[in-house]
């Protein structure tokens, strides 16, 4: 049985690949669905960036997923999570949906305003490290031929977090790894994780409010995502406010000591464990 990853970014998962080699597994990597023909896990591992680049590509990719999934194979965060990961609408729609708090979004308006009367941030339909977003202004109009109404962009109420900082989940399969806390900084939207700040707090599961980790979970079985990571904001009343769901997420460099152990390798595991299952089920 092979693990199968399809990623458009090949150098993010070859940590990734190193050890599941060395534990003796045969991994596939491809930048192109057509490539994966051999039976096996499918880790999707494509990036919202490249929905940003190349939607076209983008929409083949899911394409392909949801043929995969209809054949009955086994895949790693699929169709539904891939798409929901580069749409920011398809993200606070999934968040009402699953009854959790989330910042009104609506599509944005070229040339004008979809919210009025207060200030909202505009947001491209994927990206990654903060790419793209802006404060709007009350009655400040989206710039004009910055984008076109079907491009998927969004406004989004701009809330103000009680504590001051951005929450970052990190999950694997439906369990929570851990959570790092950032503070907020005027302007800046950036809240990627890959390099160890002094200013980022980690915290267990355990340590976790159960309001936020039964939400997540939720956020989790609906988005079909079982790698990745969802972020919220803190309201007046402590209670979670959803705001971004990344099905590629990267790891801090903190989480080791955090967790006991390299949450590359727990992921590693999590993947060998499901391959193993689909073998003893004789699945594709």
């Amino acid at each position: 049985m092979s693990i199968l990853i399809l990623t458009d970014i090949p150098e993010w998962v070859r940590p990734l690949v190193d050890l599941l080699e060395s534990r003796g597994i045969k991994v596939q990597v491809a930048d192109d669905p057509e490539e994966i023909i051999a039976n096996g896990l499918i880790v999707n591992r494509v990036s919202s960036l490249l929905a940003e680049r190349d939607k076209a590509r983008a929409d083949r990719i899911t394409h392909s997923l949801r043929t995969w999934e209809a054949e009955g194979r086994s895949v790693i965060n699929g169709s539904l999570c891939f798409q929901t990961g580069y749409s920011k609408l398809a993200q606070a729609k999934l968040f009402t949906e699953c009854g959790v708090l989330t910042p009104l979004t609506y599509p944005a308006v070229p040339g004008g305003r979809a919210i009025h009367g207060q200030a909202v941030l505009l947001k491209p339909p994927a990206g990654g490290f903060g790419r793209g977003i802006r404060t709007l202004e009350d009655g400040e109009p989206a710039p004009d031929g910055l984008f076109s109404r079907d491009e998927g962009w969004i406004e989004q109420e701009l809330l103000t977090a009680a504590d001051g900082c951005v929450h970052r989940i990190e999950v694997l399969g439906s369990d929570i790894l851990y959570e790092a806390r950032s503070p907020i900084q005027a302007d800046q939207f950036n809240y990627c994780l890959a390099h160890p700040e002094s200013d980022v707090t980690l915290r267990a599961p355990g340590e976790i409010s159960p309001k936020v980790t039964e939400s997540v979970k939720k956020i989790l079985r609906a988005a079909r995502m079982e790698l990745g990571a969802v972020e919220y904001l803190l309201d007046e009343k402590d209670n979670p406010v959803f705001i971004d769901l990344n099905p590629v997420s990267s790891f801090h460099p903190g989480a080791t000591a955090v967790l006991g152990r390299d949450p590359i390798d727990a992921t590693a595991s999590y993947l060998i464990h499901r391959s193993e299952g689909l073998k003893k089920k004789g699945q594709r």
